[in-house]
């Protein structure tokens, strides 16, 4: 998942060239480091490998602060946030793919807070809000396929897997406003979404559909009703896991 390591001991590694693909320049600071190899290998064009310091009361005091009256807003703020922690020069967390996004939050979930959460559910069988304690850690992870390439020809166009900004447009409030159009601005390199033919948006979401969910942490998990036994999906909060103690 992640590996605690002291700042000497992750300069040791980068310089020994043993801490993944595409490891850049370290800033120095006075404290442990978090080490977490991401599922997408270093194959979007930043590292495969990123460095965190430890998440601290003054890190989260804004996201507590702002409540989630606004979605979107909210995760800029923690995108904000993590950014913060990251050690590794030029390394722009808006850049991230989701899925990395997600492991670099369990991540610091895990080292700074627990590995432990209570997840909420409702079954079909009561009307009743039931509660239970998940470890994070069980969390399976699938690495991106080997023969993944960016960036990728569709017919006339570049693309490349959807990055963080591309789900947090201006002007929308949640994730419900988001449309594939919004998303399609972080694909489609070089060229306004808004003059493609309505051909190459296609093969563009197309693209996308192929690869969403190819890799990446675990996002949902099947938990049990302790009234009739069914087990109910449940999906991990992930843009909440600073705040669920």
């Amino acid at each position: 998942m992640a590996k605690l390591l002291t700042m000497e001991e992750a300069m040791q590694m980068r310089q020994g060239g043993s801490s993944g693909v595409g490891v850049g320049e370290l800033k120095a600071v006075d404290e442990q480091v978090i080490t977490v190899r991401l599922s997408s290998k270093g194959k979007h064009g930043y590292p495969g490998v990123v460095h965190l310091r430890p998440l601290k009361v003054k890190d989260v005091k804004c996201l507590v602060d702002s409540g989630m009256e606004e979605e979107i807003d909210y995760v800029r703020r923690l995108v904000q946030v993590v950014q913060g922690t990251v050690l590794d020069k030029d390394v722009d967390v808006k850049e991230f793919t989701m899925p990395d996004f997600y492991k670099v939050l369990l991540a610091h979930r895990v080292n700074s807070i627990g590995n432990e959460i209570n997840l909420s559910f409702m079954c079909d069988c009561k009307d009743e809000v039931q509660t239970v304690k998940y470890d994070l850690m069980r969390l399976e992870e699938k690495e991106i396929p080997d023969e993944y390439v960016e960036p990728v020809q569709v017919g006339g166009i570049q693309v490349r897997y959807p990055r963080v900004w591309g789900y947090l447009p201006e002007g929308k409030r949640s994730f419900d406003e988001v449309n594939d159009y919004d998303v399609l601005r972080s694909v489609v390199i070089g060229k306004d979404v808004d003059e493609l033919l309505l051909s190459e948006a296609k093969g563009a979401l197309e693209f996308v559909r192929k690869w969403e969910g190819s890799y990446g942490i675990q996002t949902s998990v099947e938990v049990p009703c302790k009234f009739c036994g069914k087990g109910v999906r449940v999906r991990i909060p992930f843009f909440l896991l600073f705040q669920m103690w």
